[in-house]
């Protein structure tokens, strides 16, 4: 068996061993700025066709863009989802039941079948506004709920030991890891640090796309002014490790991962 990763579009990020499916952040919606002007609503058939399998969830924080779809995914796969305090309060709110959705924080282990997994800090880049986006939760959640209710508390990042390889997936402190996957909107220091301690073999940037763009348009870019752009990481990641491997990966596309 091999480890396959797919690249889902924004912080999404698929890996399946076999016939085991374990997915971050899966979110293919992609409302416009003129629809977030209302209650958010995911598409289901667009869901079903995109992530037609799943076994397990990680999200990594509870803004819409990571969250809105996890709900119709837990539906249509049977999956069972795992985050923090917001994010397992919001699906409650949006119909997900009890036992589809587990709590956990940072320091904690999980046993998912073919992936061991260890909640860790997770690393999130200051944007405009936030107080908007984050804090508590409001009392009375009903859906379907605007953008602003999809509040973070928390940020996770996840290491994960899968087929003799540990990936490294947006976390906010450095472990060693032979895969790291990383947001490619954060400052410099931040990859100047993470990839001298991580060292990792493989390098792959993720939620650099334009994710109000519909899947039905090619992928864009979404730059942020001050921020790296993909081909000044990579520059950047040679540079400190002339080895490493950086896949800047095809949405949708399958790439086999081995040490």
């Amino acid at each position: 068996m091999s480890l396959i990763f797919r690249w889902l579009g924004a912080a999404g990020v698929e890996l399946k061993v076999g016939t085991q499916v374990l997915v971050l952040d899966p979110f293919f919606t992609r409302p416009s700025l003129i629809q977030m002007l209302l209650p958010l609503q995911s598409q289901p058939s667009l869901v079903i066709k995109k992530l037609p399998r799943c076994d397990y969830i990680l999200v990594t924080h509870s803004h819409y863009d990571h969250l809105l779809d996890v709900p119709e995914v837990l539906r249509h796969t049977g999956a069972v989802a795992h985050g923090s305090s917001n994010t397992c309060r919001l699906l409650h709110s949006l119909g997900v039941p009890e036992d589809k959705v587990r709590l956990v924080q940072v320091g904690d282990r999980l046993s998912l079948g073919a992936f061991k997994v260890e909640v860790v800090e997770g690393q999130h880049s200051r944007i405009p506004f936030d107080w908007i986006f984050n804090g508590d939760l409001r009392a009375g959640l009903h859906p379907p709920l605007p953008v602003q209710d999809y509040r973070m508390d928390t940020c996770l990042g996840y290491c994960i030991s899968v087929m003799g390889l540990r990936l490294l997936i947006c976390a906010a402190r450095p472990q060693s890891a032979e895969v790291f996957f990383a947001v490619a909107q954060e400052p410099t220091r931040y990859y100047q640090s993470m990839f001298k301690a991580v060292g990792p073999q493989v390098f792959i940037p993720i939620h650099w796309d334009n994710f109000i763009r519909p899947l039905s348009k090619p992928v864009r870019r979404f730059f942020r002014p001050g921020r790296l752009q993909l081909w000044q990481i990579t520059r950047l990641a040679h540079q400190i490790l002339p080895d490493v491997k950086v896949i800047i990966p095809d949405i949708f596309r399958e790439y086999t991962l081995s040490g």
